[in-house]
């Protein structure tokens, strides 16, 4: 059982201040100051924070139009488009005027002077008229040279919005730029909540990830409160999860069956296919979706594989629904009659290992900065997961090591091992990942090998003594704290 910490601290949630997305707000005012024809998307899944985003590049600008798609007909579409534009930019149109009308009054008023339109689900259009999309592209290829249009388009459909700029779509090659909108980082919560001590970020992190608008909901500094919040029906969260899925998918049932078993830890996709009752032929179509068109499953395979390895693995993306679909989703029935103490048990009870993995994203994150700021031994191009198979016993010839990073260039790779665990690092767990990466076939006989192993709590005075005398990087909380915030 985990030990719920209770604390004093007060909580620190920054709601109205803009944080977190300096680049891509620097990027989008650079391309503002240009002052000719820009052509931006701004592609992410919901709650990401994109119309807060382009809220806040909107301040201060005074030619602007603002147009959220609407889910209309293609006729009330239109109408509202010109509506909208007549009100927000003095362009006028007879009657109801046609796409092909409304694109061509608009490049002609972006000729007279810098002009701002912004899309928001611009992904709705293809399912009003798709031809919406050609009738764009010619006005660009006709008047864009002499147009200071500056247009953003956003959407929260990725799988759509890619298709509109893929090479088959009239879109294609007709950007000038991209924003792709992720959750955050570990490392942005020390923003949100610079009060709070790391280990209790990691847990919030854990359970709420990087989504700004759940994290707008962390108000407690105490574990059991932030756990109980996902469990309460009259939270804006409880049903959060059901409530997405089912807006953008069909055959939501399937989707859901896939994601609790994946969140429990099933992750080959036979296996996925198994434990969800589908046909092994159509696991890829359901995963694909899940990837390519939501963002919520991540493919791996072992990083020192071949990008055609067959040894792929699926795991969940967004740590919210992650911990949704591993604990709340299937305890409905118990939630819905009150029985919360039976679920928050279970909850307490694995959480620690719930967390470990979670805890392997951050130390990948907290080496990945160390990486950028050139304070590791060597340079590495890529980092992730490594397993494989090696000669032995069937059934006891696996081996796991939790990140490894490589350089194909120099022939360099750095094992780590993560520990998200009460008890301090003792040199038999630097031994078994010295040991364990013998079993890698990458560069074998020809490769400079290094280690680190990264602690929640900290090391035995007898494994830094064995890390010095092997040259093993040994990190922990502090560290990652200092390095990240």
């Amino acid at each position: 059982m985990i030990n719920i910490i209770v604390t004093t601290i007060i909580v620190v949630t920054i709601k109205s201040e803009f944080i977190n997305r300096e680049n891509e707000l620097g990027y989008i005012e650079n391309e503002f100051s240009k002052k000719d024809f820009r052509f931006i998307s701004v592609i992410g899944r919901r709650r990401l924070g994109k119309t807060r985003f382009l809220e806040q590049f909107l301040k201060g600008k005074s030619k602007y139009c603002y147009v959220l798609v609407p889910e209309l007909n293609d006729e009330d579409t239109r109408m509202e488009i010109a509506r909208v534009f007549y009100e927000k930019l003095d362009i006028a149109f007879l009657g109801l005027p046609s796409w092909d009308e409304i694109f061509e009054k608009l490049f002609i008023k972006s000729q007279k002077e810098q002009v701002i339109v912004l899309f928001d689900e611009f992904q709705r259009l293809s399912r009003i008229n798709n031809s919406v999309f050609s009738y764009l592209q010619k006005h660009i290829d006709k008047s864009a040279a002499d147009s200071k249009l500056f247009l953003v388009v956003s959407g929260s459909s990725i799988g759509m919005m890619h298709q509109i700029f893929e090479y088959a779509s009239p879109l294609y090659g007709r950007r000038t730029g991209q924003i792709p909108f992720d959750a955050f980082r570990f490392d942005a919560l020390s923003k949100w909540f610079p009060n709070l001590p790391v280990e209790m970020r990691v847990y919030v992190y854990t359970i709420y990830g990087g989504t700004p608008k759940y994290l707008e909901e962390v108000e407690s500094a105490n574990l059991q409160e932030l756990i109980v919040k996902t469990l309460s029906r009259t939270s804006v969260l409880y049903n959060e999860p059901e409530v997405l899925l089912k807006t953008e998918l069909k055959e939501s049932n399937t989707y859901f069956n896939i994601l609790k078993n994946i969140a429990s830890g099933v992750s080959k996709s036979s296996e996925i296919a198994t434990a969800s009752g589908i046909k092994a032929t159509s696991i890829d179509y359901y995963l694909n979706i899940l990837i390519n068109d939501l963002d919520l499953v991540k493919k791996e395979i072992p990083v020192c594989d071949k990008p055609s390895s067959r040894k792929a693995i699926y795991r969940i993306n967004d740590n919210f629904f992650r911990f949704w679909f591993r604990f709340v989703y299937p305890s409905f029935s118990e939630l819905e009659i009150g029985n919360y103490e039976r679920v928050l048990g279970k909850i307490e009870n694995e959480l620690d290992t719930f967390t470990a993995p979670i805890f392997e994203d951050i130390s990948k994150q907290f080496l990945l900065e160390m990486n950028r700021q050139d304070r590791l031994p060597f340079t590495f191009e890529k980092i992730g997961l490594q397993w494989g198979k090696f000669r032995g016993e069937p059934g006891k010839n696996n081996y796991e090591i939790d990140l490894a990073a490589i350089n194909n260039s120099t022939k360099e790779i750095l094992f780590c091992e993560c520990k998200w665990q009460h008890q301090k690092i003792g040199p038999d767990i630097i031994a078994d990942l010295m040991n364990k990466a013998r079993y890698v076939q990458w560069y074998n006989g020809d490769r400079k090998e290094y280690f680190a192993v990264i602690s929640r709590a900290g090391f035995t005075q007898k494994a830094k003594e064995f890390a010095e005398e092997k040259g093993v990087l040994l990190f922990d909380l502090g560290d990652v704290e200092r390095v990240m915030g």
